[in-house]
């Protein structure tokens, strides 16, 4: 607790010199706090010392519960018995605190604030999406993306919380310091997002090591755009076959003709002066060469082959190999400049004979690094799926060294490709259950769901009706009594890890990003007097609408829905337990979720009518029938009506169920 104490003796020390206004959602205080003002024109919100706010929060509600937890006591890394909830930090706690319009970013220390609040939905795992510095050149937006990545191995600025003082790189890293101890006292593991493919277009690393990336002549850079396949129209991954339609493709020359030396190769003696003037300076080095050389860094791009996806204009991609793979050479002289295609995106199917070795230490040093000096407790590694199986092995054996109970998260969305991630050491994968469930009321989802995605694949994903990636739940499904359907039932999904995005319980209809599933205009869906209207949390200094009238029941749902969870989470978190009942799987108009764990005698049951315009009856012993439950069971209803209750069922009866009703049960025997 070193230094959360050091971050509440800083607060103490300005608490009395603070004058003016600081106004907070009202939505941020925790119950007994009482040292505020309301005002009729900032309505949602109310006025407070902001000292004295963060003092009362860190002392009554994170301090106050020190030493009540054991922290660390799991015996085993089994993910499917936590939630977590995601957490863009620049954005989490942002908000107008002075005028209205200009916005604060959201910080550590207000994030420490907000921990209860957290806690109060369920939630085990705070997962943060990256918290590094970011580029400036080519970025995104207001603020540029977390995921173009300058430094990773420094803290992003914009992190640091101006009501402590001016920045300093050591006081940011205590503040992030006090931020995990915080979780830790609460109870909640810490999880970090990592992006080792990608970088900033003008990374820290340029300067030392200009090798390390592609190059391409300026004048290509604004139209630059990566080869298509025009004998097959339709998108392709990257294998055997696709690769070499890639290199005989007819645009291949004219691509390749795009890509230069790295600067050092071109004039050394002009590059050391350069670099000389950029540490003297600090002027950014990717401006420097681009006026200097006249080239620049590669943008990046999807690794399918056709994909409609943008070019990703403020990142580009890392040389982890010194020359080319072997179908590559068949094509391609070693004495041309370094370039990427497609197929040199994934490094597990196609990757060269000479490894950047420096590089590799680079990368598989970040993880020991952050778990060593900030106690984090697991990672999510963006496209993992990309990086070579030697490489995730290292990175993953590394991460465990120091912690055998780290938790490890791959990106991968493929369900089929889970096995592979199983094999590099993953505990999970992200899966794409937001997808799926777009075919609720569809005939065949239930098989879908069930036999072909959730049960199929060999370790858990994440149960998600969002990502930070992809439209929001609450506009996809814009049907309220649909929308909280799918979230109690995405609670008890089998083989996952309930996953809450930021803002989800907030209703959020606006994307953070348009990365999955989206188009430019997916970013226009607020009303256009909104102050967030266009704006995405990604790249612009974006709040969430904390102030928004009627949204507390989406908070009380997933509470509740996560509360009974946790209360068979022995039973819900092993695959096996799970029932497959064929009858009921083909059964349209229901979604029947069955649990039983012969050892315990114990079971749980989920079932929802997916009709929002007819009842629908439901003989509950059926989905126990290979148990022969009906004369021994006792069951019992625990859920329904939209809460919780305690009701003895009677398995001679058939249950009926409300359109769009939800039942969740137990049974002993």
């Amino acid at each position: 607790m070193e230094n959360i104490n050091k971050i509440l003796a800083l607060i103490k020390s300005k608490k009395d010199k603070f004058k003016g206004s600081f106004y907070i959602p009202e939505a941020w205080k925790p119950d007994g706090f009482g040292l505020y003002k309301k005002c009729d024109e900032r309505k949602g919100e109310i006025a407070v010392n902001p000292y004295i706010f963060i003092e009362w929060c860190i002392e009554k509600e994170i301090l106050a519960h020190a030493g009540e937890r054991e922290y660390l006591n799991d015996t085993t890394v089994n993910p499917t018995e936590k939630a977590i909830y995601g957490i863009l930090p620049r954005v989490f706690t942002a908000w107008d605190h002075y005028e209205k319009g200009r916005i604060c970013y959201g910080t550590f220390v207000k994030s420490i604030c907000l921990l209860p609040y957290l806690k109060s939905m369920g939630v085990d795992i705070v997962y943060l999406l990256p918290v590094f510095k970011t580029g400036e050149k080519y970025k995104k937006g207001d603020t540029g993306s977390p995921y173009a990545i300058k430094n990773i191995y420094e803290l992003d600025r914009k992190l640091h919380d101006e009501l402590l003082g001016e920045f300093r790189e050591k006081l940011l890293e205590t503040e992030f310091k006090a931020f995990v101890e915080a979780c830790h006292i609460l109870g909640f593991r810490v999880l970090l997002d990592f992006a080792f493919r990608t970088v900033s277009r003008d990374s820290d690393l340029i300067s030392d090591h200009p090798d390390w990336f592609f190059w391409i002549d300026l004048k290509h850079a604004e139209n630059f755009s990566v080869p298509v396949v025009e004998k097959i129209k339709k998108p392709l991954h990257v294998n055997e076959e696709t690769v070499v339609y890639l290199y005989e493709s007819k645009n291949l020359n004219d691509y390749l003709s795009k890509f230069t030396w790295s600067p050092d190769k071109i004039d050394k003696r002009k590059w050391e002066k350069l670099v000389r003037l950029h540490k003297e300076t600090g002027s950014n080095i990717l401006e420097l060469i681009e006026n200097e050389f006249g080239i620049t860094t590669v943008p990046g791009f999807s690794d399918v082959i056709n994909d409609n996806q943008p070019i990703w204009s403020d990142v580009t991609y890392l040389r982890f190999y010194f020359d080319n793979h072997a179908i590559a050479k068949e094509y391609v002289k070693d004495s041309m400049p370094p370039y990427i295609m497609q197929d040199g995106v994934s490094l597990k199917l196609n990757r060269g004979g000479k490894e950047n070795t420096a590089l590799r230490k680079y990368i598989t040093d970040v993880i020991p690094y952050y778990r060593d000096n900030f106690g984090i407790d697991g990672v999510r590694i963006d496209m993992g799926h990309a990086l070579s199986a030697e490489l995730n092995r290292e990175i993953i054996a590394k991460a465990k060294s120091g912690d055998r109970f780290f938790i490890l998260w791959s990106e991968e969305l493929i369900p089929q490709r889970a096995e592979s991630a199983y094999d590099d050491g993953f505990h999970f994968i992200s899966g794409n259950l937001w997808s799926v469930y777009k075919s609720f009321d569809k005939p065949g989802f239930n098989k879908t769901l069930l036999n072909d995605t959730l049960m199929n694949a060999a370790i858990p994903m994440t149960a998600v009706l969002e990502t930070p990636d992809t439209p929001r739940a609450a506009l996809v499904h814009r049907n309220a009594d649909r929308l909280r359907q799918l979230v109690l039932v995405n609670c008890f999904m089998p083989n996952t890890v309930p996953y809450i995005n930021n803002g989800q319980e907030l209703i959020e209809i606006q994307p953070m990003n348009l990365g999955l599933d989206n188009t430019n205009e997916g970013r226009f869906v607020l009303d256009k007097d909104d102050p967030m209207y266009g704006k995405l949390a990604f790249f612009d200094n974006y709040r969430f609408n904390w102030t928004g009238e009627g949204r507390s029941w989406m908070k009380e749902l997933i509470a509740d829905a996560l509360e009974i969870r946790k209360e068979f989470s022995g039973i819900v978190s092993e695959k096996e337990n799970f029932i497959i009942n064929e009858e009921v799987i083909e059964n349209d108009k229901l979604l029947c979720l069955c649990y039983y764990d012969k050892s315990l005698k114990k079971g749980v049951f989920v079932i929802a009518n997916k009709g929002l315009k007819t009842r629908a009856e439901i003989d509950i012993s059926l989905t126990y029938k290979e148990y022969a439950l009906k004369k021994t069971g006792k069951f019992r209803l625990i859920y329904s009506n939209w809460k919780k209750c305690r009701l003895a069922l009677n398995p001679d009866e058939k249950i009926v169920l409300d359109a769009g009703g939800v039942i969740i049960g137990s049974v002993v025997t």
